[in-house]
């Protein structure tokens, strides 16, 4: 499965980032294999392993890219990348393909640390490539400038992440609330109250709410929301269950309510987001 979309340009504009394709794949064939010398393109690509494993060919070495890492290479340049059908699962991926001159100083940084690097799913880089293939996806980037704003937000925090190491986004430290994060999961099919979680830690609501928003940097009902998406794009993506009943098994008591938290988080209806995830392969053309 296929979802991409590119970028063409009218008007040269060096001070700006650049957008040349950006897309989702769920790859399971033998044929995707693409060398970096022979391709009809151009840009900085990076590509981030959802599932899966996929393999990167560069300076004589070849490095697996599983779940929770990413590759990233120029192009044209001497590398290959390609799927192996003998490790089974597919291997999904969510890349963007850029250029523009203000990037090449981030990108040279990030691409001296390694051609492959971990990112956690919850990482700040990662969070906003989603969120831009999903807006650009949703036709909501307003032009050039916008598009340039947001490329460079992503870039800017994948540098931060990686090159200067700040420490990882705070909504991967869960181990700091095992009982709590277990027990939203174990629970993710009902109502439950702020006291509930708390008392699986054995703290006050009060500083439960606290510790946990300052270790995480999010409530605890913000962070329950997100498993219940997480849970409800799977459901989805992978069932033909009516949106309704999605919303009963992840907690909602009604759909408009859960449609209303679902279009928040993940930029769109449920509806919308099922539709999209099942059409057939697609590029979309966008002229600025």
């Amino acid at each position: 499965m296929l979802s991409s979309y590119g970028f063409r340009y009218t008007e040269p504009a060096d001070e700006l980032l650049r957008i040349y394709t950006i897309g989702y794949q769920r790859v399971t064939e033998a044929g995707y294999d693409f060398h970096g010398m022979k391709r009809n393109a151009e840009g900085m690509l990076f590509q981030y392993s959802l599932s899966g494993t996929g393999y990167l060919e560069i300076g004589g070495r070849r490095h697996a890219v599983p779940k929770g890492h990413a590759f990233l290479v120029d192009i044209p340049g001497d590398h290959r990348y390609y799927y192996d059908p003998s490790g089974q699962k597919p291997w999904e991926v969510l890349w963007v393909r850029f250029g523009g001159p203000l990037a090449h100083p981030y990108w040279n940084q990030l691409c001296a640390g390694g051609h492959v690097l971990s990112f956690e799913r919850e990482s700040m880089p990662i969070r906003l490539l989603f969120q831009l293939y999903g807006d650009v996806k949703g036709a909501r980037l307003n032009g050039s400038v916008e598009q340039s704003v947001r490329l460079y937000e992503w870039l800017l925090n994948s540098w931060d992440l990686i090159v200067r190491g700040s420490k990882p986004d705070s909504f991967t430290d869960t181990a700091a609330f095992p009982h709590a994060v277990q027990y939203m999961k174990d629970h993710l099919h009902r109502a439950v109250t702020l006291q509930e979680i708390a008392e699986s830690e054995r703290l006050s609501k009060y500083h439960f709410c606290k510790q946990f928003h300052a270790r995480l940097g999010m409530s605890p009902i913000a962070y329950l929301n997100k498993l219940r998406m997480e849970e409800a794009v799977s459901l989805l993506s992978t069932t033909s269950l009516p949106v309704a009943d999605i919303a009963r098994l992840t907690g909602f008591e009604t759909p408009g309510y859960f449609a209303k938290v679902f279009k928040r988080i993940v930029g769109g209806t449920p509806t919308e987001y099922r539709d999209n995830k099942h059409e057939p392969a697609a590029s979309v053309m966008r002229i600025y």
